[in-house]
């Protein structure tokens, strides 16, 4: 079988681990394996996201290893995890120690929430264990546990809970960059509109410590990347559930504020944003759609739940979608794209129904990075998604709500209006 669209690596569920410690400023993370393990956080830093710590110049990276080779992982080691984890505890800039393991690891048995609770007395920030065998799947999976974990391990006061608040939980932040930064802005903005107070976000570049002000919430607002952290907090702390769209395009972005309206009580203050908002973006797509996107073929590859939206976004715009990749598993749920469209799920990235997708004249193929140059790929692309090792945000440019769809649009016609060669008839 030919390389995966999946991910970049192997273990892609340890990627999703990093993306999610790469999201909170203090956080540690150690691995129970080999050195191939620290290796892989080269997928995130300085290539995806240009502001990530994960590695730091001197050696006190915030990914770590035990080191155990094919020989060592049969023996009894609980004294090396252990001694790892007091090591990452004491580094002064650390604020959460988060343990998981490798396949080659884990199948031994080895009970890692059971090393940390013999030295809790010796540890002076929290550590937490992300279950090895709940690592089973992709990249999404892996920020899904880690989110679960987090959910489950932090400490939490439910009598804190405060009428007109909310957290948002399950939101991908896989990169510390600017377009990240503003969807968090967009995020809030859209909330505060209905005079909710976001206290948390899950996740959104934060301190570990910033983790428990979910406990402040009255709602919880559940994204599709976090949904099983979203149930467990709620359960946890009383707060009310409601399980939303990821508001990208402007469809799912009016679902989602509907969504929450009707759970908060705010129905008429999400109609009256809703209408100030399409009054504003709406008209400001008059011209640039018969002139860039009208009748003109497009084509997507990136995670599932930002192909429901891009969807919407080419219907709105006039664009055909012609297929998608979708780098993620089936069991992530529909990804709704129209019938007659062809919708390929992890394919080996040399399979014949690939090369003929790369074939396909498209106007423009909107795309996370891949890891083979496609000679075959004659259609202008569009860097979107993780990971995106070519396009990188310096300032503003969210994707997700009302000012995410504007951003997009502009990216998407600078791309269109290009000047090149004609490619095909």
């Amino acid at each position: 079988m030919g390389q995966q669209f999946s991910t970049p690596m192997n273990y892609p569920t340890l990627l999703g681990v990093y993306l999610a410690v790469n999201a909170l400023k203090d956080a540690y993370v150690l691995v129970d394996g080999p050195d191939c393990a620290f290796y892989k956080a080269h997928f995130i830093h300085g290539r995806h996201d240009l502001n990530s710590t994960l590695l730091r110049i001197s050696g006190r990276h915030r990914v770590a290893f035990t080191n155990v080779c094919s020989r060592g992982v049969v023996k009894e080691h609980d004294e090396i995890i252990g001694r790892e984890i007091q090591r990452m505890d004491a580094l002064e800039e650390s604020g959460l120690v988060l343990v998981t393991a490798l396949p080659m690891c884990s199948i031994t048995g080895v009970d890692y929430g059971r090393v940390i609770r013999l030295r809790s007395k010796l540890l002076n920030k929290p550590a937490i264990d992300i279950p090895p065998e709940s690592l089973v799947g992709d990249w999404l999976d892996g920020y899904d546990q880690t989110l679960n974990a987090l959910a489950k391990g932090i400490a939490l006061d439910p009598s804190r809970r405060r009428p007109g608040t909310v957290a948002v939980v399950g939101n991908l932040m896989d990169r510390n960059e600017s377009d990240h930064l503003a969807n968090i802005a967009e995020l809030k903005r859209m909330l505060q509109s209905l005079s909710l107070e976001t206290v948390s976000v899950w996740l959104s570049g934060q301190d570990a410590s910033d983790l428990s002000r979910v406990e402040e919430a009255g709602l919880i607002v559940s994204l599709p990347y976090g949904r099983a952290a979203a149930r467990r907090l709620a359960q946890r702390t009383g707060a009310r559930l409601v399980e939303t769209e990821l508001p990208f395009g402007l469809p799912k972005t009016t679902a989602f504020m509907r969504d929450v309206g009707a759970a908060a009580g705010k129905e008429r203050e999400a109609e009256a944003f809703l209408d100030a908002e399409l009054s504003r973006v709406v008209p400001r797509l008059k011209w640039i759609i018969p002139q860039y996107f009208l009748n003109r073929r497009t084509g997507f590859m990136g995670d599932p739940h930002l192909l429901g939206g891009f969807r919407d976004i080419a219907d709105d715009l006039g664009l055909k979608l012609e297929g998608a990749i979708v780098r993620g598993r089936r069991a992530h749920g529909p990804v709704g794209a129209p019938a007659g469209v062809d919708v390929l799920y992890e394919p080996p990235s040399m399979a014949d129904e690939v090369r003929a997708f790369m074939e396909r004249p498209l106007d423009l193929f909107v795309s996370c990075s891949c890891e083979h140059e496609w000679p075959q790929l004659k259609s202008p692309t569009m860097e979107f998604g993780f990971p995106s090792y070519r396009h990188h945000a310096l300032s503003d440019r969210p994707f997700l709500g009302f000012n995410g769809f504007l951003a997009f649009v502009e990216r998407m016609a600078d791309e269109l209006s290009r000047p090149r060669r004609k490619i095909h008839g």
